[in-house]
């Protein structure tokens, strides 16, 4: 069962590895990401951030799909699953219906890092494009939790908060 879908632009890293895998205890972490798949290297340098006692996976998005939707072995098990885009989370909420609670943590670009122009600010270092904003009001019209929040630590800015800014 996914216990959460995060959007995190750097994927795996030590605030998820330690503060959102130590909050939820997932038994298997999933990077749900073409780039790194296709990629042994960015695995590699990805799975070593692997916290203990916790299976962890790198699959293309397609792969992520198929896994969590026709393998009994991954429906008895708590994955926190991490997307580097909010296209990508819409992508994967398009295509596994169990996934019910999505976190947008901050996006980057590979080259510029955290890109904030033409975006609005939706919790603290989470930054959205009105076009991103479209997607995340999708996956909240079909009933999926949608929220920013950088830890658990961090309070929660819920869909209907940060909605509000996009209608000014």
């Amino acid at each position: 069962m996914i216990r959460l879908l995060r959007v995190d632009g750097r994927l795996v890293h030590g605030m998820v590895a330690v503060t959102w895998v130590g909050e939820l205890k997932p038994n298997v972490l999933v990077v749900a990401n073409d780039a790194a798949a296709n990629d042994s290297f960015h695995t590699m340098t990805l799975k070593l951030a692997k916290p203990a006692n916790v299976d962890m996976y790198v699959w293309t998005l397609k792969k992520a799909v198929d896994r969590m939707n026709n393998s009994e072995k991954y429906k008895k098990k708590k994955i926190l699953m991490i997307v580097g885009t909010i296209a990508d989370a819409e992508y994967m909420v398009d295509h596994c219906p169990e996934i019910q609670h999505v976190n947008i943590g901050p996006e980057v670009d590979d080259t510029q890092g955290r890109i904030t122009e033409g975006k609005k600010e939706i919790s603290s270092g989470v930054w959205c494009s009105q076009e991103q904003f479209a997607m995340l009001q999708r996956m909240h019209e079909k009933g999926v939790e949608v929220f920013a929040q950088i830890t658990p630590q961090m309070p929660v800015v819920s869909f209907s908060e940060f909605a509000k800014k996009f209608e000014e």
